[in-house]
């Protein structure tokens, strides 16, 4: 089936609830426990050194004697701890709990190898099922690891323990969240950010851990020969016939995404003019971009000359504003694209001079002992911002689903229409009987569409529609249940009744099943934007989801998919509630 794909331009409507204000309430949870274990802690390592705890000075500081941080080293800990804090802060967008599958999830399971899709399934299954805990979870984790990374300045355990959990859980992202940066799904390409930005937050963590007596000249070096492997893979994939990046079209995706977004007309412009080209002349454009790909590069491998710096540098800016829309636009935006970090890695990789040394030894004044408990208490917090909360939010999450897994699977919930008249039909039902939206006014319809031979979604709608019906007691005789044969194989009466009688609806006085012949039926359901797609193996696939019309034949509310079988009380529940509402 089609999850969430109703084309219903016209009749779209505002979510009646999303679940923005409820993360907020979580993470305002969260942000008071962190400040409150911060606080004790800091509280405590004053207490300590106030009692004259024997610390060496050494200790106090948290550092060895003579620590020297490097430019590039500097520059690459505050970037990768920067990006990371970032990331769980548009991980926080009112829109993430609720529409992180749909919008950002399901489309990489369905375009992906069913290997891939089986590993991540699980997983949003559970996001779905606790989609506030799961968002808030992962913002903590991602702001966690930056603001440790932030702090830890100098060599230690924690330092250690932070950066390897960069890696790890970048890792995590790449296969999860980015689907392998997209190197198995059509079209993967240096302007889509192919292979991934979170691959450049791995390589950065694991510069950092490589870092040990290197020379400020050394790892700049291999930040530039990272950053240059980078370009040259990107040039790599850009040249792959079977990437489609060749075609207008291929070419052309990145920079029609882009302009679907809305945004200041000092920012669009050029990115329709990027379209514009890239439809008019992709072999050109493509190659030029080939070109400029392979001359920085090769460049930054074999060179320190600050030339192929500023080329790698203005190829990223460029990629970012025209192709990945800074990364962050458009709402659904969890990270902000490869380009970005890509250049911060290439900034990283230029010559700078070395700092000062670190003061000597000395004994630490009061100063330093505030010093510590701040520290102290900073890193505390962080803890508890990596550990602490998602682990009490991932025990939540075993739980059975909560009550907003409903809007979660829905993309939203009840959507309210504006209350355009319904597409008028007259087909006959399981009985034979014609039913039409004349012959069921003044009753409040709920209008959706099935598959009589499907063995998998359908049976699992029906049953809930049926179910949210047979709860209602008296009201149900004010109701009208219409499920329209979506099936262009199997669409006689003889189909819906076998339907409705295996799936025990025929209880049920006001269920129609209606069929009718092929034209009949395609006429309907291109009135109400219905997609349905006939594979040469299997069942059809079709758009799900439910309409609320009233008496006077108004389009109220639509609800979205509901083919959930994990979920199927919850459904009933929204159902039966929607029905309540809208009847007089």
């Amino acid at each position: 089936m089609l999850r969430g794909q109703l084309l219903m331009p016209a009749m779209a409507g505002v979510p009646v609830a999303d679940l923005g204000h409820q993360l907020n309430r979580m993470l305002l949870s969260g942000l008071v426990a962190v400040l409150l274990v911060g606080l004790l802690a800091g509280l405590a390592a004053a207490a300590l050194t106030a009692r004259r705890v024997r610390l060496s000075p050494t200790a106090l500081r948290g550092s060895a004697v003579g620590f020297v941080e490097s430019g590039p080293r500097r520059f690459l800990r505050i970037s990768l701890g920067v990006l990371w804090i970032i990331d769980g802060l548009l991980q926080a967008q009112p829109a993430m709990p609720g529409g992180f599958v749909s919008q950002v999830i399901d489309p990489g399971i369905g375009s992906g190898p069913s290997w891939l899709a089986n590993l991540i399934s699980p997983l949003a299954r559970s996001w779905t099922h606790h989609p506030v805990a799961a968002d808030a979870a992962t913002v903590w984790i991602q702001v966690g690891v930056g603001a440790l990374i932030l702090l830890n300045v100098r060599p230690g355990p924690l330092r250690l323990l932070v950066l390897w959990t960069s890696v790890l859980w970048a890792g995590f992202v790449w296969v999860t969240g980015e689907f392998l940066g997209g190197l198995l799904q059509p079209g993967a390409s240096w302007l889509a950010g192919s292979p991934g930005a979170v691959l450049v937050y791995a390589a950065m963590a694991l510069l950092l851990l490589a870092d040990r007596g290197a020379s400020t000249a050394d790892l700049a070096r291999r930040c530039r020969w990272v950053a240059g492997g980078w370009l040259l893979a990107g040039a790599f994939l850009q040249a792959l016939p079977w990437e489609n990046n060749w075609s207008a079209e291929g070419l052309a995706g990145p920079f029609r995404l882009a302009v679907q977004h809305r945004q200041p007309a000092l920012l669009l412009a050029p990115i329709r003019r990027m379209l514009s080209l890239a439809l008019d002349y992709p072999l050109q454009v493509n190659l030029i971009l080939i070109c400029l790909l392979l001359l920085a590069g090769t460049g930054l491998l074999i060179s320190a000359d600050r030339a192929f710096l500023v080329l790698g540098l203005l190829v990223c800016a460029g990629t970012w504003w025209l192709a990945q829309d800074f990364g962050v636009i458009g709402g659904y935006g969890t990270d902000p694209n490869a380009a970005l970090p890509l250049a911060a890695l290439l900034w990283a990789g230029r010559s700078s001079p070395m700092p000062e040394l670190a003061p000597p030894d000395r004994p630490v004044p009061v100063g330093g002992r505030v010093r510590l408990a701040s520290r102290v208490a900073l890193e505390a917090a962080g803890i508890t911002s990596l550990l602490a909360i998602p682990l009490l939010l991932g025990a939540s999450m075993l739980q059975p689903a909560d009550a907003n897994a409903v809007l979660a699977d829905s993309g939203g919930g009840v959507t309210m229409l504006d209350g355009r008249p319904a597409p008028e039909f007259s087909l006959p039902d399981q009985h034979d009987q014609l039913v039409s939206m004349a012959s069921t006014a003044g009753e409040l319809r709920l209008v959706t569409f099935l598959d009589p031979v499907c063995s998998d979604d359908c049976p699992v709608i029906a049953n809930q529609i049926a179910a949210a019906v047979r709860g209602l007691g008296s009201l149900a005789r004010r109701v009208q249940v219409i499920a329209i044969d979506s099936n262009p194989l199997f669409y006689r009466v003889s189909d819906v009744a076998a339907f409705s009688t295996s799936h025990g609806l025929d209880d049920l006085p006001n269920w129609h099943f209606v069929a009718g012949s092929q034209r009949s039926l395609q006429m309907v359901l291109d009135s109400y934007g219905i997609v349905v797609q006939v594979p040469a193996v299997g069942m059809i696939a079709h758009s799900e989801g439910i309409y609320f019309i009233d008496g006077a034949g108004r389009q109220l509310a639509y609800l979205a998919d509901g083919a959930n079988p994990d979920l199927q009380a919850g459904y009933t529940s929204t159902i039966s509630a929607e029905i309540r509402k809208l009847l007089p």
